[in-house]
């Protein structure tokens, strides 16, 4: 399993971190979950790729999501499924009788399988590698509470 993000050239001059003045490490939960960081989401597996066909995702809101997922994978109490706050598209994850995520977008006829544990380590590893990245180039998001408690929820490593 393998989850990624790059930023859209078409969309992320939209993002509002791109305005002048932005003060990031002031940013609420929600504007940052929202308004900022428009990209690609791409996940895939075993060759198959499910993400969704438009670049304009915000980066938190695609980790926000990803950590419910993570949370809902492990037996907990969390939604699973990624939603997209810009249409009403999504992207379902059910927990098998064998143990494995059955993964169906909303959006592709193709679906994908693969273990909790693989979607898991996936997931916090996507989360890790996109704080640390937006962190380094944004260096005033580190000082963003909301920032800050998702890199604490995911562990070590998220930190830039």
């Amino acid at each position: 399993m393998e989850i990624s993000f790059s930023p859209s050239d078409d969309y992320a001059a939209h993002g509002r971190e791109r305005r002048q003045g932005a003060d990031l490490a002031a940013v609420s939960r929600a504007d940052l979950r929202w308004h900022y960081f428009l990209g690609r989401l791409s996940i895939s597996h075993s060759g198959t790729e499910i993400g969704p066909p438009w670049g304009w995702v915000p980066l938190f809101d695609a980790m926000y999501c990803v950590q419910q997922v993570v949370v809902f994978a492990q037996g907990g109490e969390a939604l699973g499924r990624i939603d997209f706050t810009e249409n009403d598209e999504s992207i379902g994850f059910e927990l098998e009788r064998n143990g494995s995520l059955r993964v169906v977008p909303t959006y592709r006829e193709s679906e994908l399988r693969c273990s909790v544990a693989e979607f898991v380590a996936a997931g916090a590893e996507f989360i890790r590698r996109e704080l640390g990245r937006v962190m380094a180039e944004y260096p005033a998001l580190a000082g963003n509470e909301h920032a800050c408690a998702l890199a604490e929820e995911v562990g070590p490593g998220a930190e830039a």
